[in-house]
């Protein structure tokens, strides 16, 4: 009898405390937020401002890691390949939601292989251009633009990236014509706009407020649909005569798919907590970025509308991969 109660005995032991090892409070070491994007973007910002401050919070590391390669979709598969524990997370963008269009193969479903855990921040491109260029806004833009079709060039970060459809949205709501120059980042692109070997570019504002303030750039208008804190001067494209013109980056958690929903709960909780902060918006703004907070559901059904509209425009304009 002792021999066949000594089995269930150590059983009975080894699943009472099985919920003390899964209750421990989150998170019980270091976390790592994956960039599928370069240092110094959008995402990167954001990434390392709310990493710091969760660090803080959670009395653990929150390493940030760069993953870059295939429009985010390398640093994107590691994560959602990673065990879904809430200790791999992704740093999401706008990228993510437009390369379903772009790839034939796939590695990963963004509405299946992750679990939204929250939106924190957005921000506008930027309609930028040499100094010395005719047009000072986008509707003098347009007008030089019908006046010689295909003559002003613009360049972007490549065939189908946010940088390219921001414009293709320009040309078929105002139907202008230009002449697109693809680039494989936007680093040599806003060297040649400012070497003045082409014309415009829409990079996010993030990666050349600092070039726009001092002059080495002249800004026509910003993408989204009011003006940045940190330009208040620069209007938006709308205000520039295309009505209903709005692009903006985004920039969000996602976990992979099975993570628990407390886990989940607790990262936006905390997440919220420090996108609220002071400290957190003072660090994000003169970046051209702002708080923008989304809950699960909510960046869930976001993320889907987004899927749906950057298909449409990219069957729209045509665009394919280099």
């Amino acid at each position: 009898m002792n021999r066949i109660c000594l089995p269930l005995v150590a059983a009975l032991a080894s699943w009472l405390m099985a919920p003390a090892a899964w209750g421990q409070a989150y998170p019980a070491k270091p976390v790592r937020i994956v960039v599928p994007f370069s240092v110094g973007t959008a995402a990167d910002i954001v990434a390392r401002q709310l990493g710091t401050r969760l660090s803080e919070l959670w009395g653990q590391a929150v390493v940030i890691e760069n993953v870059q390669g295939a429009g985010g979709n390398v640093g994107a598969t590691v994560v959602a390949k990673a065990a879904p524990d809430g200790y791999t997370l992704l740093m999401a963008g706008l990228n993510l939601a437009i390369n379903p269009s772009l790839y034939k193969d796939m590695p990963y479903e963004l509405t299946r292989d992750f679990k939204p855990v929250a939106r924190v921040a957005s921000g506008p491109l930027i309609f930028i251009a040499n100094p010395g260029f005719g047009p000072n806004t986008v509707n003098e833009l347009i007008t030089a633009a019908k006046a010689r079709p295909g003559s002003i060039n613009y360049g972007s970060g490549g065939n189908g990236s946010i940088t390219h459809l921001a414009f293709e949205l320009l040309k078929t709501k105002s139907a202008i014509d230009m002449t697109h120059v693809p680039y494989k980042g936007i680093a040599q692109m806003l060297t040649d706009i400012m070497g003045n070997q082409i014309s415009l570019g829409a990079p996010a504002l993030a990666s050349v407020v600092g070039n726009v303030k001092a002059g080495r750039l002249k800004a026509l208008a910003v993408t989204s649909a009011k003006r940045a804190s940190v330009l208040p001067d620069v209007p938006t494209v709308a205000e520039s005569g295309v009505a209903g013109y709005d692009v903006s980056t985004w920039n969000g958690v996602l976990a992979p798919t099975g993570t628990r929903d407390d886990i989940v709960a607790k990262i936006y909780a905390d997440v919220v907590r420090v996108a609220r902060s002071k400290e957190f918006i003072d660090a994000l703004q003169p970046q051209g970025l702002e708080p923008d907070l989304m809950n699960p559901a909510e960046f869930r059904a976001f993320l889907a509308a987004e899927l749906a509209k950057w298909s449409q425009l990219v069957k729209d304009s045509g665009a394919k991969l280099d």
